[in-house]
């Protein structure tokens, strides 16, 4: 009789059943939450990566003219620094400086990176610059663009547009 009572019992209405797991809609609320935030976090990342990599080549630039001054003071000679024709690098160009142009290769402009000018400085001995350009926009074609500015005493800064 034991068998028999276990073939009689009563189901639980559907209503009073509890369902375990998630419903289609659920998840799909949730991978559309998660599809959107990743692909904010991707934008965003990708716009500081553009600008951080316009900054380090902006500053190598500046880098390139700051050993350039300190060279033509530690030879007590005027240096003079320039683009090449196709203005794709930039380096010592004067004659007589084989002794710096030793110690200061020459800077090759990354692709993709324009200026609004490609002046050539004229460092003296005593660290002074003398530009044709007191101020270079660096731009990388994307919208980002830094401010490199040269001073009379020297002094070179990056600013932000």
């Amino acid at each position: 009789m034991v068998l028999s009572h276990a073939l009689f019992r009563r189901r639980k209405p559907r209503q009073q059943r509890k369902e375990a797991g998630y419903g289609v809609v659920e998840l799909a609320v949730v991978v559309a939450a998660s599809a959107i935030l990743v692909s904010a976090s991707l934008i965003i990342i990708t716009k500081s990566r553009t600008k951080y990599q316009l900054s380090q080549n902006t500053r190598s630039l500046v880098s390139q003219i700051e050993r350039a001054r300190s060279l033509a003071i530690k030879y007590n000679q005027t240096l003079t620094l320039g683009f090449t024709s196709n203005n794709t690098v930039f380096g010592l160009t004067c004659t007589g400086c084989d002794t710096p142009k030793k110690e200061l290769s020459d800077f090759s402009m990354p692709s993709g990176v324009t200026l609004s000018a490609y002046p050539t400085l004229t460092i003296k001995g005593n660290g002074t610059i003398s530009s044709t350009s007191s101020s270079v926009v660096v731009s990388d074609g994307q919208g980002n663009t830094l401010t490199i500015s040269i001073s009379n005493s020297g002094r070179t800064t990056v600013n932000d547009v």
